[in-house]
């Protein structure tokens, strides 16, 4: 099993988008990510996206999502959030590539555990990844 160094570091735990794959859980398990959840396994299923964003940030989730436009409205009006992964809706593998195109960014950080918070990481086919800061301006 292949295990990213921030993984082992601390136990990053996701909360896979209900436009995605269910089955994404279970392959971030595979790579060493097991406390991935998805709304349908969580008595989530057809919850809006803010009830989504409270639970990710009620157990520290980063949320991996197809729905970039919602998920970064509402992390942008929060001081503090533990991080947005936004993938293209695409076919299930097309989409855990992408999955896996941000984890090996995210893994070549300085400091790879702590690199997702008040940050999304946007992946595309076309684009590769585009990360930025994102959170509530308190000054």
């Amino acid at each position: 099993m292949a295990q990213y160094p921030y993984q082992a570091e601390r136990g990053v735990k996701f909360i896979v988008d209900e436009c995605l794959s269910h089955l994404l859980v279970r392959y971030l398990a595979v790579r060493g990510f097991p406390d991935a959840i998805h709304p349908i396994h969580v008595g989530l299923l057809g919850a809006r996206d803010d009830q989504i964003v409270a639970r990710a940030l009620a157990e520290d989730r980063i949320v991996i999502t197809a729905n970039g436009r919602d998920y970064k409205r509402l992390a942008a009006g929060m001081e503090v959030h533990p991080g947005v992964i936004v993938v293209e809706a695409l076919e299930r593998e097309a989409t855990w590539r992408l999955i896996q195109l941000a984890l090996a960014f995210i893994e070549l950080q300085s400091q790879p555990a702590d690199y997702m918070v008040n940050r999304v990481v946007e992946v595309s086919a076309a684009s590769g990844v585009t990360p930025y800061l994102l959170a509530q301006d308190t000054h």
